[in-house]
């Protein structure tokens, strides 16, 4: 059977470079089922994206948990480098032109620095940037795809580095990622492991149950740690970051109530003339 040849775009160069790399990271994966009943309806009320809703939660774990602040870097010899702050890294889909007239579905990373010290708005319209702004005008885009251009050995070289000095890890990875497949009624068990941890959610049910997916690098975080981790992540998604969304979700009720009566005031206005 005779097919046809399609080029590697720059973005599928990456994910097959990250791919080459990751094949010495020692993973385990935790799976673990959470209630986030009470947080539905202040999100939808605030309209904030999930992927921030957890991104946020985790940060503030992270804050009080060294470990899951920790990456594995092998320069100048091995050891574990810790972070000040977490740097959230977002899977994020983008249209790729590529193969003719036919766009591709990219991957690229939207990293959100200190989402434990931001509010959930500023992370949420820093994810929109990512997510709908000319991929030329994001750095980090623009980075990642000068990256990709180079030739295959100096690709290499260069991803192993920003991932093996301990200062550059967040400025090209970020300190943990997140994937946001839970909205497609999927998760990843397997993921590309280059994060000390990678956090993935499943579909979330109508009573608030969704089915957490925790994967670490061995060499940083036990499973012990990982697994308070967890219900950690549920205990701040039902403490800080509901205060947080229930009091966004006030403040959008009462902007709306102005508006309203705002309006009902115009028309009676105008019913009077």
């Amino acid at each position: 059977m005779r097919g046809r040849r399609v080029a590697l775009s720059l973005p599928r160069r990456l994910l097959t470079d990250l791919s080459h790399l990751s094949r010495g990271f020692p993973r385990a994966t935790l799976v673990t089922r959470i209630n986030v009943a009470a947080l539905m309806e202040p999100r939808d009320q605030a309209r904030i994206p999930w992927p921030v809703v957890f991104a946020k939660a985790y940060a503030l774990v992270a804050a009080r948990s060294p470990p899951l602040r920790r990456v594995y870097v092998k320069l100048p010899w091995p050891h574990l480098y810790e972070l000040p702050q977490s740097v959230a890294s977002i899977i994020i889909e983008r249209d790729w032109p590529h193969d003719g007239d036919n766009d591709e579905k990219a991957l690229f990373l939207g990293r959100l620095k200190a989402p434990d010290i931001a509010t959930l708005p500023d992370l949420a319209a820093r994810m929109l940037a990512h997510k709908t702004a000319p991929i030329d005008s994001i750095a980090d885009f623009r980075r990642a795809l000068a990256i990709a251009r180079l030739p295959l050995p100096l690709r290499l070289l260069l991803i192993w580095l920003s991932l093996n000095i301990g200062r550059q890890v967040p400025n090209f990875m970020g300190s943990f990622a997140i994937s946001a497949l839970g909205s497609h009624g999927a998760a990843i068990v397997d993921t590309i492991p280059v994060w000390s941890s990678f956090l993935n959610y499943g579909p979330i049910a109508s009573d608030g149950g969704v089915d957490i997916y925790l994967s670490v690098d061995h060499r940083v975080i036990d499973g012990g740690p990982a697994a308070r981790a967890i219900r950690a992540l549920e205990a701040a998604l039902n403490g800080p970051v509901l205060d947080e969304l229930q009091a966004l979700a006030s403040t959008q009720k009462t902007q709306c109530s102005r508006r309203n009566l705002r309006a009902d005031h115009g028309r009676r206005s105008l019913r009077a003339q």
